[in-house]
């Protein structure tokens, strides 16, 4: 007996896809920068200072100051002077008063006058620091304005460059559908 025997056979499509990627250039230049400093502006003034010098004692010890503090230094010193006279005519009269020493005390006395200092100081002592000095310095005045930078910037576009990608899509493969209807001899 001879039957009918229904065969079919199938092929599945396939896509094909092909890309190609997109690109892109960018290209970006600096910018143009400028950048100016101006000086800051400085005023300055310093004051002299101030120089004090009294050589007045000096003077004094030279015994060439002023005529009336001269005077003055004088006049302080001749109560003492006279006291001392007076204790030194007692001392020389007691001297004199003693018999029974037996050196000459009129020839001591005669001898001593020329030996004798003038009591009075018409100069005072000499010393470094009969001069006074004094010096007062003043701080400067300092005056400070700054001045601001200038600074200019300008910009450069970037330059951009794009390649656009492709998706190439393409049926590789069609679908297909075999039917097909053959004879089949279930005794063979």
């Amino acid at each position: 007996m001879e039957f009918l025997r229904l065969s079919i056979h199938q092929t599945n499509a396939q896509i094909g896809i092909q890309t190609q990627l997109a690109g892109q250039d960018i290209h970006s230049r600096a910018g143009d920068l400028s950048i100016q400093q101006p000086p800051a502006k400085v005023e300055m003034e310093s004051p002299a200072g101030e120089l004090e010098i009294d050589s007045s004692e000096a003077w004094a010890a030279l015994g060439k100051g002023p005529h009336l503090e001269w005077l003055n230094s004088i006049y302080s010193q001749s109560k003492s002077v006279a006291l001392q006279a007076i204790a030194k005519m007692v001392e020389d009269g007691n001297r004199m008063a003693q018999i029974t020493n037996h050196q000459n005390a009129f020839a001591d006395l005669a001898q001593d006058v020329y030996q004798r200092k003038n009591p009075i100081e018409y100069a005072g002592e000499p010393s470094y620091f009969n001069v006074k000095v004094h010096y007062q310095s003043h701080s400067p005045i300092i005056n400070i304005e700054p001045q601001k930078a200038e600074i200019q910037y300008s910009p450069n576009k970037p330059e951009v460059q794009y390649n656009p990608g492709s998706v190439d899509v393409y049926v590789k493969q069609k679908n297909a559908i075999d039917i097909q209807v053959s004879q089949y001899d279930w005794y063979k």
